[in-house]
């Protein structure tokens, strides 16, 4: 399965970048809604759904009966575009991904899963994913979810780059929201089947995937040796305090 991103958020990077390229310099007024629903082929909902994320960034404004216009501050520099939700594991690494080593296993239902995803006596997948960088074992992610998700994505687990591309992509096409956590693990290292390289301690990342009726998807734990993580946390003072 291909992982496509939603047309609302093609349409938004396509325009930025239009912006970024100074085919819309600042100040100057963006085409009708009619002109850009046409040219990028998109119904006027999808477009109007774009330009208002557009607008919450700070990259244009609208003046009411006189249409779109992008702004005279630096904002469209300070954007990369609208990121898509997808596997963390690469992005909190401060080392290259150069290989993956993939297995799972069918597990009979338990207390734990069935209240998890809300269910009664259901069998259940775990999923893993070793991350390396050359010999050396990086991270771990360890994926639980229901056969049945598997099932609805037509995934072959038995195929290397289908898992993976399951995984760490096509999963999060029928997530609405996640919630992440972050801590130290208590988790011995001398549990998992593979030894990671050494460090003191493991983050563990804990991601809890859910569909949009609000039940949970899978959860999804990632475990990387506290001296290869990092994170980037973005933070803005609140508008017009003084």
């Amino acid at each position: 399965m291909m992982h496509h991103s939603p047309k609302y958020v093609q349409v938004y990077n396509q325009i930025l970048k239009m912006i970024k390229q100074m085919q819309f310099p600042p100040g100057s007024k963006l085409p009708s809604e009619e002109v850009l629903s046409t040219e990028f082929d998109v119904s006027r909902v999808t477009l109007r759904t774009a330009l208002s994320l557009l607008k919450e960034d700070g990259v244009i404004q609208s003046v009411h009966g006189q249409g779109h216009f992008v702004t005279q501050t630096d904002e469209a520099n300070n954007y990369q575009g609208i990121e898509l939700l997808d596997s963390p594991v690469a992005k909190s690494l401060n080392i290259d991904i150069t290989d993956r080593e993939v297995y799972y296993h069918n597990n009979k239902s338990s207390e734990f899963t069935d209240k998890l995803f809300g269910v009664q006596d259901t069998n259940y997948l775990t999923l893993n994913i070793w991350y390396k960088n050359q010999d050396k074992n990086i991270a771990n992610n360890l994926s639980i979810l229901l056969p049945e998700v598997v099932e609805e994505f037509g995934v072959d687990l038995d195929n290397r780059d289908q898992f993976i591309q399951f995984l760490e992509k096509d999963i999060y096409e029928k997530v609405v929201n996640s919630r992440m956590t972050i801590a130290i693990s208590d988790r011995p290292t001398n549990t998992f089947k593979r030894k990671f390289v050494r460090s003191p301690s493991l983050i563990l990342m804990t991601e809890d995937l859910f569909e949009v009726n609000g039940s949970m998807i899978a959860q999804n734990k990632y475990y990387i040796p506290s001296t290869l993580f990092r994170t980037t946390l973005m933070r803005y003072p609140e508008q017009g305090r003084n």
